[in-house]
């Protein structure tokens, strides 16, 4: 958090709520990623990995770097959680047969099992509700503002 706070500090003379806006968001976001992943870590999984098997679901195949970027991640993180993956039996790496340098991820059998497993514990379990402190006009307003500011970020990709 501190160098969120030391980054945004140049921006205190043109807005001086935006460091605390920034770091109150950020809060927010790792405290919710935290308390989701301790709720799910007696299946022995990850959010970001359980992310990865519910796309493979969805689709084919992934490459590698739609891994990295759909998980928000560098190469070299997407290949540890892909290791890991692998390790567990719940993908397997194919060659791509129309580019043989590319590498396709494809979700196993074991791999569906395990997002069944645990969209089932979920859907039997009483989760805290982070947005219950908000009433409905809140609740609009804050998707509003949030899209606003996601839209604004998209700028600097």
């Amino acid at each position: 958090m501190m160098i969120v706070r030391v980054l945004t500090m140049n921006n205190k003379e043109k807005n001086p709520i935006e460091p605390l806006a920034i770091s109150q968001i950020t809060t927010a976001s790792l405290t919710w990623r935290r308390y989701l992943q301790r709720s799910i870590d007696s299946h022995k999984i990850t959010l970001k990995q359980g992310f990865v098997l519910q796309e493979l679901e969805r689709r084919e195949f992934l490459y590698p770097s739609q891994i990295a970027e759909m998980l928000y991640a560098d190469r070299p993180t997407a290949t540890v959680i892909i290791k890991n993956l692998e390790r567990q039996g719940w993908v397997t790496r194919e060659k791509d047969p129309h580019n043989r340098k590319y590498v396709r991820i494809k979700g196993t059998d074991a791999g569906r099992e395990k997002v069944a497993e645990v969209e089932q514990f979920i859907a039997t379990t009483t989760l805290f509700d982070p947005m219950a402190c908000f009433d409905e006009e809140e609740v609009k307003e804050l998707e509003r503002l949030l899209g606003k500011l996601n839209k604004h970020l998209k700028t600097i990709r």
